[in-house]
């Protein structure tokens, strides 16, 4: 796991991809909090769905930048595909715990600091636990979409880029069921400080989805010469 995680960390910084990402994350948290009396479930709602394109951004910038020669080279030393799966299953989920850390601290950092109005209201344990969940949700399933349409599964950037940008458009497209859009939904509509059935099935549809797109991305990998 820590050969891992180093080898993650060279992949993330051997290139200047992830740059423009990093950047979009930056620009969503600073603009999204720019002005006072944000509601506190409609926006945490809001970045969830942030969180998964930005994951999937993120996360499929850093796979595009290892050359085909290196990704074997590294497929082998990790004891096959299926290791390797898992290596970028840990990066999906060290961007998603990143991403949720920094779209619920942000805010709570800005209120602790001098700056109390950033919310219409006081944001209450329940808010903040609902609102790491969620934006780990979005994060998780962003990240497994770019697995899924990522190297060795999807060679040509362009083509995977393509993939990932309808995959995401038609995730907020659809009705608010299930996904992102259903966990903007439910937060908006949670009662203040309350973890209620409706964010947590969203947040179960999200994973549902990710785990889905793992799957896919498994078979995918298998089915390669």
């Amino acid at each position: 796991m820590i050969a891992a995680i180093r080898y993650l960390r060279l992949l993330a910084t051997r290139t200047r991809a992830p740059l423009i990402p990093l950047a979009g994350c930056v620009f969503s948290v600073v603009g999204v909090f720019a002005y006072d009396r944000n509601e506190v479930g409609a926006t945490w709602g809001l970045t969830a769905i942030l969180c998964c394109a930005l994951a999937a951004w993120l996360v499929g910038a850093i796979l595009a930048g290892e050359p085909t020669s290196q990704a074997a080279m590294a497929t082998a030393a990790l004891g096959g595909r299926s290791a390797r799966l898992r290596m970028e299953l840990v990066l999906v989920g060290l961007v998603a715990t990143g991403l949720a850390v920094i779209f619920v601290g942000y805010p709570l950092a800005l209120s602790t600091l001098g700056r109390p109005t950033v919310f219409d209201r006081h944001a209450e344990l329940g808010d903040v636990v609902a609102a790491l969940v969620s934006q780990c949700c979005g994060g998780l399933l962003g990240g497994a979409i770019a697995m899924l349409f990522g190297p060795p599964r999807v060679v040509r950037r362009a083509t995977s880029a393509a993939a990932l940008l309808a995959t995401l458009i038609a995730f907020v497209a659809l009705p608010a069921v299930v996904g992102p859009s259903a966990i903007a939904r439910a937060m908006t509509d949670a009662r203040p400080g309350a973890v209620d059935g409706t964010e947590a099935l969203a947040w179960a549809s999200c994973l549902a989805l990710a785990a889905a797109a793992l799957w896919l991305a498994q078979c995918w990998t298998r089915r390669r010469p």
